[in-house]
């Protein structure tokens, strides 16, 4: 993991809002507009996670990248910001937001992507003690790539405890 990498992900994370705005707003083309939205946050946790030396190379790694950095900086918002990129993301499969709603989603992610941006130049939060939980999420993203690509295992959660339903 390198900082050159991880600047090129900043980059890709800004070039990519851009051409999300130009896609929807001059193209009219709403499925790249969601490509590139849903890239452009993409990109800025994979810039963070680079930084900070997590796998950060599937969807779901980049959800817990997220959920820890709207904990570590007490912003709510990233987890949206999120939220907005996987429903962009399922729409450039299945082209079903109409322009009004898409246009207010690229929107968000313009207005909310400036908080990843912001929190890769802080850098870690120094105040922040991760709970149980988010240390087991840390040490996961911290594991070498080849590690948990041999043991696939690895990146599921824990173990549902036992049902059993109450006697009566």
């Amino acid at each position: 993991m390198s900082i050159a990498k991880a600047n090129r992900h900043a980059d890709l994370s800004r070039r990519l809002l851009a051409q999300a705005n130009y896609e929807l707003h001059t193209l009219g083309d709403r499925v790249q507009a969601s490509d590139k939205a849903s890239g452009a946050v993409a990109h800025a946790v994979k810039a963070i996670g680079e930084d900070r030396n997590w796998r950060h190379g599937s969807h779901n790694l980049r959800r817990d990248i997220s959920g820890l950095l709207a904990d570590e900086y007490g912003q709510p918002e990233i987890l949206h910001l999120q939220a907005v990129a996987d429903q962009l993301h399922d729409n450039y499969f299945e082209d079903r937001l109409n322009e009004s709603l898409l246009g207010q989603l690229v929107a968000d992610v313009g207005r909310l992507i400036e908080s990843l941006w912001d929190v890769r130049e802080t850098g870690a939060s120094p105040g922040f003690s991760p709970t149980p939980e988010q240390r087991r999420i840390i040490n996961r993203l911290l594991v070498p790539e080849d590690v948990a690509q041999a043991d696939e295992s690895i990146d599921f959660p824990p173990p549902m405890p036992p049902f059993n339903l109450p006697a009566g």
